[in-house]
């Protein structure tokens, strides 16, 4: 009767020690190369004996590295002369009464509905190839559909403030996103 008991916790363990088993087979070599677009490149150079160099990636530009006619560059004129005379506060509380920060926060560690607003001064320089930071903020309020941030739907946000912000409006809620950079802690 005993030696019953014993068979089901043995296959228990054997069955245990198998699967652990294959579990570290799986597990991958540290000093292998990855698997990745110049994987074919870097296998050719190892077997021509020579060393494979991984470049350190270059580090996107920051807010604070450009000029101000970089910053607002594409801008429709009325939207740039409106920007300079912005009031960022107001901008904050435009973003709270249109009801902006129900779906955009400043805090990077919680996912919400829209993209962070943390540090997207600084992520508006190279968000878009070809459109300043404030264009492209521009763009994301008045035609949201024109890009859309990877892994955030599309058309969730309303496609109409560009009529229902007054242009002065537009500038204060662009001034009070741009502010939120690393050199401004925001």
């Amino acid at each position: 009767m005993k030696s019953n008991r014993v068979r089901p916790i043995a296959w228990l363990v054997a069955s245990l020690f198998v699967m652990a088993l294959a579990l570290a087979a799986c597990a991958p070599n540290a000093r292998e190369l990855l698997i990745s677009p110049r994987l074919g490149e870097q296998l050719a150079a190892l077997e021509a004996g020579n060393e494979v160099v991984v470049a350190a990636p270059t580090e996107a530009p920051k807010l604070a590295d450009l000029a101000p006619e970089q910053i607002t560059a594409g801008l429709p004129e009325d939207v740039a002369a409106a920007l300079a005379v912005a009031n960022p506060d107001n901008g904050s509380q435009i973003a709270l009464a249109r009801g902006c920060v129900g779906c955009h926060g400043l805090d990077p560690a919680v996912t919400m509905t829209g993209p962070t607003w943390y540090h997207v001064g600084d992520t508006a320089v190279s968000r878009v190839p070809g459109e300043s930071p404030a264009l492209y903020i521009y763009h994301s309020i008045v035609n949201p559909s024109s890009f859309v941030v990877p892994n955030y739907p599309n058309g969730v946000m309303p496609a109409n403030y560009g009529e229902q912000l007054s242009k002065q409006e537009l500038a204060d809620l662009i001034a009070y996103l741009l502010q939120q950079n690393a050199a401004n802690g925001g």
